[in-house]
Order: C-alpha cells, then sequence, then structure tokens
C-alpha cells in the first residue's frame, strides 16, 4: 500500500494514511506515505474499541484482521473466513462466542471485505449479508517468487532432495493432519519423509501415535527462507484441510516450483486452479496413492508447472492492496 500511495501521488497520494498502533506495539516497517503512530493507553482488543475508535474518529478506518471497533462506523474490516461458524471444534467456547458475536455487529456497522470468493459466500450466509456487500481482495504469493532460501535446512534436518514430502501449517482440526499421517503410514516407499513445518506444539503430537513414526519429522518454528527451501527441493507439499478461508501455503509451494498435492474442496479449487492434483479430503488410501505416484515418477505433474505459474501471477499483493484502497476511497 505505502509503495503504490508513492507511485501515485494525484489519486491515492492526495489521502492522508495513517497507520495506528498501540502503544509499545514492535514496528519495523520502513513506510515512506504512511504515517505511524502510536496512541493510546490499552492494548489488544480493549485498545481497539476504545483507543482506536476514539483516535480515529472522522476518518474512514480499515481494519485487516477480522476485527475493528464497533463504535466507529465508518470502516472496512478484513474477516478472512467463517471458521468460527463453520469449525467451532477449533476454538475456544469463549473464542467462539465472542468473535461470532463480534463478526455480527461488525457486518451491521460498517463495510466487510474478505481474501476469497468462496469466504464471501460463506460470510454473507452466516452474517445475514448479501455477497455483492462483500469486498473481495485475494490474498498474495509473490513474496516467496524468488525468495532466497537457506538451503543448509537440509542436512539439518537429515534430508534428500526430492525425497520428502512437505506439510505446512498447524495441527488445528480443519487442516486435517491425522489424514495425511495415515496416508504417509501406508506410503510404503523406503527412505520416504515427512516434514511438518509451521506454527507447532510439539506437545500437539504426543496423541498422534503415526507423527511419530518413522520417518516424520517435526519441524517448528522455521523462517521463511528454510521454509522457501524445504518447498523448492520437496517431491510434493500437500495440503489436506478440510476448511480454508483462502489457502496461501499451496500458493507459496507454487511459487517455489512445488509440486503440490490438494484436498478437493471449493475454496482449494478456487486458489489452485488446474495447477494441483486433488484428492478426497478425508480418504487417506487414495491419499497415499496421490503421494506414492508423485514418489515414483518425479515427472508427473510436469504439466501442471504451467498452470501453477499462471495462479501464482494471478494472486499479487499489489492487487490486492489496490483493490482495498480503491474500497475504502468508494462513496
Amino acid at each position: 500500500m505505502d509503495r503504490l500511495i508513492q507511485s501515485d501521488p494525484n489519486h491515492l497520494g492526495r489521502h492522508k494514511w495513517r497507520l495506528l498502533i498501540p502503544n509499545g506495539a514492535d514496528t519495523d516497517l520502513q513506510l515512506g506515505a504512511i504515517t505511524v503512530e502510536a496512541v493510546g493507553r490499552h492494548s489488544g482488543h480493549l485498545w481497539e474499541q476504545t483507543d482506536l475508535a476514539r483516535v480515529a474518529a472522522g476518518t474512514r478506518l480499515l481494519n485487516l484482521g477480522n476485527s475493528g471497533p464497533l463504535l466507529h462506523r465508518d470502516k472496512l474490516v478484513i474477516i478472512h473466513d467463517a471458521a468460527v461458524f463453520r469449525t467451532p471444534a477449533n476454538f475456544s467456547w469463549q473464542y467462539r462466542v465472542a468473535h461470532s458475536a463480534l463478526g455480527r455487529g461488525l457486518a451491521r456497522t460498517g463495510k466487510v471485505g474478505t481474501v476469497s470468493e468462496f469466504s464471501r459466500r460463506e460470510l454473507a450466509h452466516v452474517l445475514g449479508m448479501r455477497e455483492e456487500a462483500i469486498v473481495v481482495a485475494s490474498n498474495g504469493c509473490d513474496h516467496f517468487v524468488d525468495r532466497s532460501r537457506d538451503e543448509r535446512i537440509l542436512s539439518a534436518l537429515g534430508l534428500e532432495q526430492g525425497r520428502y514430502f512437505l506439510f505446512v501449517g498447524s495441527p488445528a482440526p480443519n487442516k486435517n493432519l491425522g489424514v495425511l499421517l495415515e496416508a504417509f503410514a501406508r506410503l510404503d516407499r523406503p527412505g520416504a519423509k515427512l516434514v511438518i513445518a509451521g506454527s507447532l506444539d510439539r506437545s500437539v503430537f504426543s496423541g498422534m501415535g503415526a507423527a511419530s513414526g518413522e520417518g516424520v519429522i517435526v519441524a517448528p518454528g522455521r523462517n521463511d527462507a528454510e521454509v522457501g527451501a524445504l518447498y523448492a527441493h520437496a517431491t510434493a507439499h500437500v495440503f489436506p484441510s478440510l476448511y480454508e478461508g483462502f489457502g496461501i501455503p499451496p500458493l507459496e509451494a507454487m511459487a517455489s516450483g512445488c509440486r503440490v498435492i490438494a484436498s478437493d474442496i471449493p475454496v482449494v479449487r478456487e486458489v489452485c486452479g488446474e495447477g494441483a492434483t486433488y484428492f478426497p479430503p478425508r480418504d487417506a488410501q487414495v491419499l497415499a496413492d496421490v503421494m506414492r505416484r508423485h514418489w515414483d515418477d518425479p515427472q508427473m505433474g510436469a504439466g501442471l508447472r504451467c498452470a501453477a505459474a499462471a495462479r501464482v501471477a494471478h494472486f499479487r499483493w499489489q492487487d490486492s492492496a489496490r483493490g482495498l484502497m480503491e474500497a475504502l476511497l468508494a462513496p
């Protein structure tokens, strides 16, 4: 957004843009057109509902993280998915009750945006809105195009290029990691490994026997350069989710030149198009069969590379930012 404002002084640059943060918040953003202002005395939701509402009074407000001040009505809030309604097992009952009520309140006190056509349909249904009233600004994946890679991660984890499958994500119930672990246990390919990377807690895997089985490597806390190397040299990235609002990891994999095996659910079809190999998300045997074919034939899916490149080009942060800013400036 900051770069776009600087490149368009006669349109976007005519307006004053501020990034409001709580006092003590850590930000290392180097911005040229957007002023960063630390305001208020509170933090968290209390800061958002009180200090932010007060300081932003009389201005148009953009909130990017599923929440916003209910008392400030001239706002656009990005709600990334309807997970709190559709996958309640992911959340504590307190969080579920609070955020479902907040979502309904936001839908009635400002504009709502989201990240996919699928999420627009979902939010329209659960929030009682018209689909056309919801702004869509897709996520991007160009942050992984030509990203620097830390190849040392392969030797650190004992991996060989093209000899492991990769999962990037969290072990939340909707991520469907159990089906992937079951499929890997059925793979029957000596030397094959499964790397599980992302926002992980090793204690989560204590009740999942397959996660401690032969060939499964749990690798939490890896930086982008390390994850980029893992994508680049994997046999394939496996994305078994049951529910998503968008799904960035498959696009990151495509941007890294990695083949993608993905669950056949509507939002993944919307995002990945013809650039992935699909499987029924609850069928571990079919997934194992697909993984086995990718393992046995390193050229499998070579014809998907053009489709994958087209999908990557379609999801750029610059386009997302411009769409959001135009929505903000609309009457």
